[in-house]
């Protein structure tokens, strides 16, 4: 069992690595012709999601998909069980989206620059004013017209259970007035452990609730855990 799983791990990194390559030479000859600039990077991220998760064996039931609202700026508020969560949210939301990510990422050759001309941001964790330019950066672009994804726990979980919503994770949405889409995500936990590069291609949930909207300060906390509380009845 180890051999199989050794086996498919190495042949899922490579796939990962070669289409990367082919899908980015491609992506880039659409570039001229489209705007905004960032928009065939992210189309071909959706793509190549699509594909490393039906590679990785992995096999995942989507439901509530009618919840979500077309051609609206939404904040989507998942939580977060594992590695391959925001691969799974890209392959089988219907919307594109923009995402924070760690700031060592962007600093890896060839990678880091597909990170920045998709139109995705860094976050500092250590840095107390990244969270506050975080969410400038969020509202900026939800008066774009575009959706961005946040996980509300802050970091993956180290339990698979669904930790607690930091305070301040909602407020871009109290602030931009942009609806909440919460998403729930179920077996993530198993495929990729942490500290493990060994794939365990686990069956996978992800549901999708309806919208939930902060109209004002005083209804904030009550509605950050209403959203936690919408995805924890998901799991």
């Amino acid at each position: 069992m180890i051999i199989i799983r050794l086996l498919h791990s190495l042949f899922f990194y490579l796939v990962t690595a070669v289409t990367f390559i082919i899908g980015t030479t491609i992506t880039l000859c659409f570039v001229p012709f489209v705007r905004p600039k960032h928009k065939p990077f992210q189309i071909a991220a959706q793509l190549w999601s699509r594909m490393l998760v039906f590679f990785s064996l992995v096999r995942v039931k989507v439901s509530g998909l009618e919840n979500v609202p077309k051609d609206t700026p939404l904040i989507i508020a998942a939580n977060h069980q594992g590695a391959a969560d925001i691969l799974l949210v890209l392959a089988f939301l219907p919307v594109r989206f923009r995402f924070a990510i760690k700031k060592e990422l962007f600093k890896i050759p060839v990678f880091g620059w597909y990170l920045k001309r998709a139109g995705y941001f860094s976050i500092d964790r250590e840095v107390v004013l990244s969270a506050y330019r975080t969410v400038e950066k969020i509202i900026e672009i939800i008066k774009q017209g575009e959706c961005v994804l946040i996980f509300p726990e802050g970091t993956r979980s180290r339990t698979g259970e669904l930790g607690r919503f930091k305070r301040g994770s909602l407020l871009a949405a109290l602030k931009s007035g942009a609806p909440i889409l919460p998403v729930a995500i179920s077996g993530s936990f198993n495929i990729l452990k942490k500290g493990s590069w060994l794939f365990h291609p686990c069956p996978v949930k992800l549901s999708i609730g309806r919208p939930i909207e902060i109209k004002s300060e005083a209804d904030y906390d009550g509605k950050v855990a209403e959203v936690r509380e919408t995805i924890a009845r998901m799991l």
